[in-house]
């Protein structure tokens, strides 16, 4: 049998996907560059042609992870999304998220390792970006978006806790009115009158 040389992105590919599989089955800090390249059967020089280090084979591996999120959601959006179409492809594309790779996204987002800084800069991103949207949606002064933008992503733990495996439908549209209803009261409260 011969067997098919590789191209780099391919072999690129294997080196993260020998790295997710060892974050599922022991965590973040067992990824080395020793491990992966035993994993992918080949010399562990052979992976610092695609990473540096360790840390930048697990930054790749988080943004790649990251980025199939970002890229469904944006393919799932209408062409102009409300407030609520973002909630709702939001969650949709966040259960899918855990449900196909929910193990290695968690622990990827949940390490106070090499991903620390890099997982906190993402929710951080999420807060701003939901932020803004409560600012252009609700007209809500800054604090106010902000503060709630964080509840919202704090939220989402809880959220995922209260998943059965039935009913997303159901649960998608209990966190949505919740999330609108909270933002109409925060409008009432806060946002300037239009003139």
């Amino acid at each position: 049998m011969t067997q098919t040389r590789l191209k780099g992105p391919e072999r690129r590919e294997r080196f993260l996907d020998a790295a997710a599989q060892i974050v599922i089955e022991q965590g973040v800090w067992a990824v080395t560059m020793d491990g992966v390249a035993a994993r992918t059967g080949v010399n562990k020089s052979l992976g610092y042609r695609y990473f540096a280090d360790r840390d930048a084979l697990l930054e790749a591996l988080f943004e790649r992870e990251t980025q199939v999120y970002v890229e469904r959601l944006a393919a799932d959006l209408p062409a102009k999304p409300n407030f609520e179409a973002w909630v709702r492809g939001a969650l949709k594309q966040w259960f899918r998220k855990v449900d196909e790779r929910g193990e290695l996204f968690m622990r990827l987002t949940s390490d106070h390792g090499p991903l620390a800084e890099r997982a906190k800069a993402i929710r951080q991103a999420d807060a701003a970006g939901w932020s803004a949207g409560l600012q252009r949606a609700y007209r809500l002064p800054e604090p106010q978006a902000r503060q709630y933008a964080w509840f919202m992503v704090a939220g989402l733990a809880g959220v995922l806790a209260s998943r059965t495996g039935e009913g997303d439908e159901e649960l998608i549209d209990t966190i949505t009115l919740a999330v609108l209803a909270g933002a109409e009261a925060l409008k009432a409260k806060y946002a300037p009158p239009k003139t």
